[in-house]
């Protein structure tokens, strides 16, 4: 017959409830989340959960265990309880809330152990829109967290824990994608000006699109902005309401496991905010965490030690000073290329029927040589009942640059990793 397992209360039976549940206020997200996974949600009606196995074990015997103890027998927590919650009341008050709802208290300790979106949805069983879901509602409780953007297309997320982080993921337009060391070659697309909401919209090539990314193992777009038609218009709209537009790209817009999107607002986004405070960068910070927009008229995406600088025209707004190889420009809604002062700028064409020469994108293959773009290749494609490629360009962006070569930033081994798991 298995023995019933004891109690925290039991184990502790030295101390009072009061004390022991003091105790438990002291220790990390990481440290409560495990004792969760040997007792449940339930300290009274202990029931070890499906994750309960060797590796939280050897945590909660080699270290938890010696430290509640220490705790206890230093009676710290009885003195200092008022000092603490004056402290910490507001994230353990939210953290106890958590721990009754079984999913939240999961996600939190997945996302702890530095689990993928997509490994995440495969631990708890949801979909994608689901784990939207129920980090917004940990967002809505006050516990903030950053997400790391990788090449493949996943992302981690992790808690804030210093003033910087903030500082980061609310004042700075700068978005990094993380490569593997390996990793010298990256395919993107660029698309741009979407106009969601206008009846010249062509949500079938956005499709088609999305396609010729998983066909050629592209898993970055990068767009040059105007994701929605706003509230003024070349043409007709079929949806003039702001909101209902916004939720209709929130909604239509592609999605892909492997696939991100990053973009820069445009002056049609920008009129959403303008007239009625709607932010489309926090909307799909919320909403779509693979669509990420990195600010309003600029924004630059960071590969390895170099950057990729975004801009779309607003009234009032200029190109901001960058030191990237690569200025990508939405707005004109036609296909041009030009070097100035040595820098590569590409006008990306509209993947709409507004525009007076066809609606298309273009893919960009980047080379990479310690750290820095030293190639690229642009390509000229038409989504037709075929695949069309209607122009290719080279262009060498390494030798007329005044580039000092050093360790290289934004790396991970995450491929690697995964060949071992």
């Amino acid at each position: 017959m298995k023995r019933k397992l004891q109690t925290i209360y039991e184990y502790f039976s030295d101390y009072s409830e009061e004390q022991i549940n003091d105790m438990l206020s002291y220790l990390s997200l990481e440290e409560k989340l495990i004792i969760q996974s040997r007792f449940g949600n339930n300290l009274h009606n202990p029931i070890p959960q499906d994750d309960w196995g060797e590796k939280n074990s050897k945590k909660y015997y080699g270290s938890i265990v010696p430290k509640m103890k220490k705790l206890l027998l230093k009676n710290s927590v009885a003195i200092n309880t008022n000092e603490k919650n004056k402290q910490d009341g507001k994230l353990l008050g939210q953290l106890s809330e958590l721990r009754t709802n079984d999913l939240s208290s999961r996600l939190l300790q997945l996302v702890e152990m530095q689990k993928t979106n997509r490994e995440i949805c495969e631990c708890l069983g949801i979909s994608i829109n689901e784990l939207y879901d129920e980090l917004l509602k940990i967002k809505n409780k006050g516990i903030f967290y950053s997400k790391k953007y990788y090449s493949d297309g996943s992302i981690k997320y992790k808690y804030f824990s210093r003033m910087r982080e903030l500082k980061r993921v609310y004042y700075d337009q700068s978005r990094t994608i993380i490569t593997d060391p390996e990793e010298n070659e990256i395919k993107i697309l660029l698309i741009s000006d979407l106009h969601f909401g206008n009846i010249l919209e062509r949500i079938d090539l956005i499709d088609r699109a999305y396609n010729y990314c998983i066909k050629n193992d592209i898993h970055i777009i990068l767009c040059g902005g105007d994701l929605i038609d706003g509230s003024f218009s070349k043409g007709s709209q079929k949806i003039s309401d702001l909101y209902q537009q916004i939720d209709y790209f929130i909604k239509n817009y592609p999605h892909d496991d492997s696939i991100l999107t990053f973009g820069v607002a445009g002056d049609h986004d920008l009129s959403a905010l303008g007239k009625f405070s709607i932010n489309m960068m926090e909307i799909c910070n919320n909403f779509r965490h693979d669509i990420v927009i990195g600010g309003y008229n600029n924004t630059e995406i960071k590969l390895k030690n170099d950057k990729i600088h975004l801009y779309h025209h607003v009234d009032g707004g200029k190109i901001s000073k960058t030191k990237a190889p690569i200025i990508l420009h939405g707005h004109s809604h036609k296909y041009a290329i030009d070097i100035i002062d040595n820098c590569l700028n590409i006008m990306i064409p509209t993947l709409s029927n507004i525009c007076s020469q066809i609606p298309s994108a273009l893919e960009l293959d980047l080379y990479m040589f310690k750290g820095y773009i030293a190639n690229s290749v642009v390509k000229h494609l038409y989504f037709g009942e075929q695949d069309f490629l209607l122009s290719e360009a080279s262009f060498n962006l390494l030798n007329k640059r005044n580039v000092k070569y050093k360790s290289i930033d934004n790396l991970e081994p995450y491929k690697q990793m995964k060949k071992l798991k």
